[in-house]
């Protein structure tokens, strides 16, 4: 970690990643995949992949891959008709069976949009989505199985939209949206909002190469301004918040202020050389997988009592950006 804010930044990346070999094989179990139903089985003309995975913001452990399939031209007449949707996850059983015998379908759950394949040598499932093309290049209709329809969507979009910007951050948006994601999933009120939202918010907050810790900062500090209002995905086609009540609404503002707040006086710190104090807050506000510093000395605290601050974990700083005065100043006169 090597003391630094960043290096602590780094150190957090670090365990934020997808184990390697689990990613290795997705991506091998994707192609296998999309080779069977569009060479073997003449099923699909091409997939692609959706979701947190595909987009490179997911946190581990990988659970889930989204894979869009998408049907041949030939299959799409019968397929709008009533009962189409769940005829094209039975079509797409079926030759998944025929390529993996011990696979197994919807075990855990039955997803609207989805057939959901285990695998048993995998430790993650598959969640197979059956699209028909569009005259938009980047616009395709999923099934939906529960209702009997086919439901307009433009991940690629998405996925493109979300390339973008991580191409202009120089690589950094991926990362700096994980770490926000795992913020809100140690905080007892955040946790249950979706991770497309925290791509938004970061999406709206950065647009050039940042530091991770000021990353963070800037986008804590627009989403307590941003959840007062609608919060459209990065394609601007949803609004997130729309199911929203204005209590939730302020209890979500009143959250993540205090968690704006605290990362802006980390990032003074930071600027002021005061590592420890920096990374001690980053440590309380995000939890268990940022990295922890040592613990203050008695010696270290009254010298920056002297002249310093305290921080909002009670750490005396040399610096003045702490919450609050080391020394308060006196409400009376002397003669």
């Amino acid at each position: 970690m090597n003391g630094s804010t960043k290096g602590a930044f780094n150190a957090f990346d670090e365990k934020l990643n997808l184990d390697a070999s689990e990613r290795k094989q997705a991506v091998s179990r994707h192609n296998e995949i999309t080779k069977h139903l569009v060479e073997t089985q003449g099923l699909a003309t091409s997939t692609f992949l959706q979701g947190s995975f595909a987009r490179k913001t997911m946190l581990k452990p990988l659970k889930d891959v989204d894979m869009v399939i998408r049907i041949h031209p030939r299959l799409e007449d019968d397929l709008r008709m009533p009962g189409g949707s769940a005829h094209a996850m039975h079509l797409m059983r079926q030759a998944v069976s025929g390529r993996y015998p011990d696979a197994l379908f919807d075990v855990d759950d039955a997803p609207a949009h989805a057939l959901q394949v285990t695998f048993s040598e995998l430790d993650f499932t598959f969640d197979l989505v059956p699209a028909i093309d569009t005259d938009a290049d980047e616009i395709v209709y999923i099934a939906d199985r529960d209702n009997d329809t086919w439901e307009w969507s433009n991940t690629r979009t998405l996925n493109r939209i979300i390339s973008t910007r991580n191409q202009a951050t120089d690589g950094r948006f991926v990362h700096q949206v994980r770490m926000l994601k795992s913020y809100k999933k140690g905080h007892r009120l955040l946790d249950g909002l979706c991770g497309l939202l925290w791509e938004s918010f970061a999406y709206a907050a950065v647009d050039r190469a940042l530091e991770h810790s000021e990353a963070l900062a800037v986008t804590l500090e627009h989403a307590a301004q941003a959840v007062t209002r609608p919060v459209h995905d990065p394609t601007r086609a949803d609004d997130l918040t729309v199911n929203w009540t204005p209590a939730q609404r302020a209890g979500y503002a009143t959250a993540l202020s205090s968690a704006a707040r605290q990362a802006a006086e980390a990032r003074r710190l930071e600027v002021d050389g005061q590592h420890s104090a920096a990374i001690e807050i980053w440590h309380e506000l995000i939890g268990a997988p940022f990295p922890q510093t040592e613990a203050q000395s008695a010696t270290e605290a009254l010298r920056a009592l002297a002249a310093g601050s305290i921080t909002s974990t009670g750490r005396a700083v040399t610096s003045q950006h702490g919450r609050q005065p080391a020394r308060p100043g006196r409400s009376w006169l002397t003669r």
